[in-house]
């Protein structure tokens, strides 16, 4: 118990200054048990560590333990937490990556029924929403989903300016003032075109160098596919690099093309399996799903394209091949990522691009015209590399200010 104090200390004294996400705040609650879950390298350690300096700085009672610390290669979660509060009347308890722990829902299951005054906070991959069930979590357990940083906060961070956030309906009902105030930020869009590329996780800020980032980011895949994959999944180590493959051929291939059968069909795989692949690289942070109807159960079969899950990977994976990418992929990838982001819930359309609530976009570049969705209702182009736009025409980087 002492080593793990003191590596908790260490790390403390070692968190450097943290930005100040919007999204910290409604990561609190006061639940027993809360789970921050959201893909690799999105932030959660450094969420968890903050909250702790911010608000058990010096304080025995609050302790921050990794799930794959060799500690727990001879002690259990359980004993830990039994020792912390006996020692120490412990009263936090945050765990990082827990999915790293075996038998972890299990333990923390006990550990909820046992230590009524002890809460604790774990990170892990969403693939833990599907995992909890099992042992009855759902009931003790919530779930708080971290997204990446949005356009907006990356702006922030570049520029040491503070940026409104919007909502969708401002957005559309006053995009020309919005985008008109915006458009002051000197090179906002040489920052947009730097945020699709690096801006995402915030390992932006620990490297000077592209090239840099584009490794890290594929080290991030790696091990989402080679570590994070199996420990929740019974799949044989030979499946693992089908995988790789899935996302590079998801790379390569426009969305509009891009289908369970498809992707099988290249693969020389079952449908079935390749159905399973798809769902694992979603609930791992590396893929998204782009639906046909928003309130579908039958995932796969009312899913219309799939994307790489932020815009990032598309260029870590063109800088690991060295072979083009589809620039409308990435747009399009852009708007779900920040829709969905803000919890909204966008969804297919045979017409345009996407819908979201009432509305019908379009998406494209600066000379995209409004010929596919005249004859629509409510429906609006998203277009890349304009600063201000017009009527209709409204620029694609708005929707990073929605968070």
């Amino acid at each position: 118990m002492d080593i793990l104090i003191e590596d908790y200390r260490r790390l403390l004294n070692d968190l450097g200054e943290v930005y100040q996400r919007n999204i910290f705040k409604s990561m609190e609650s006061d639940h027993r048990i809360v789970g921050i879950v959201g893909p690799r390298g999105i932030g959660k350690t450094t969420y968890i560590l903050n909250y702790l300096r911010d608000n058990y700085a010096n304080n025995l009672q609050a302790l921050y333990v990794s799930a794959d610390d060799l500690y727990f290669s001879e002690n259990t979660l359980l004993s830990a937490a039994r020792e912390f509060i006996d020692r120490y009347d412990g009263r936090v308890l945050c765990i990082d990556e827990i999915h790293k722990y075996p038998n972890w829902g299990q333990e923390l299951k006990n550990i909820y029924d046992k230590y009524k005054n002890l809460k604790v906070i774990f990170s892990g991959s969403s693939s833990i929403d599907l995992i909890r069930e099992k042992y009855d979590l759902s009931r003790r357990a919530i779930l708080k989903h971290m997204p990446g940083i949005s356009f907006r906060e990356f702006l922030e961070m570049k520029t040491d300016r503070k940026f409104p956030i919007f909502s969708l309906d401002e957005i559309i009902d006053n995009g020309i003032n919005i985008a008109s105030e915006l458009a002051s930020t000197p090179k906002l869009i040489g920052w947009f075109n730097e945020y699709l590329q690096v801006g995402y996780y915030p390992i932006f800020n620990s490297y000077n160098d592209h090239d840099d980032i584009y490794q890290a980011l594929v080290g991030i895949m790696e091990k989402g596919i080679y570590i994070d994959i199996p420990s929740y999944y019974k799949i044989r180590s030979s499946t693992i690099p089908v995988f790789k493959k899935i996302l590079n051929f998801i790379y390569s291939s426009p969305p509009s093309s891009i289908n369970v059968n498809r992707v099988a069909k290249s693969l020389k795989k079952d449908h079935s399996d390749v159905t399973r692949y798809l769902e694992m690289l979603r609930d791992s942070g590396l893929l998204r799903f782009l639906l046909i109807d928003k309130t579908g159960h039958a995932l796969m079969r009312n899913t219309e394209k799939v994307f790489l899950n932020n815009t990032n990977l598309f260029y870590a994976i063109e800088h690991e091949l060295g072979k083009g990418m589809d620039k409308g992929a990435v747009r399009e990838l852009f708007a779900l990522t920040c829709l969905e982001n803000t919890h909204l819930k966008p969804a297919y359309s045979k017409v345009g691009d996407l819908k979201c609530q009432n509305f019908l976009f379009e998406i494209g570049g600066k000379n995209k015209s409004t010929k596919q969705i005249r004859e629509s209702n409510n429906a609006y182009l998203l277009l890349d590399d304009i600063l201000i736009g017009s009527d209709k025409r409204i620029p694609l980087y708005l929707l990073g200010f929605l968070y």
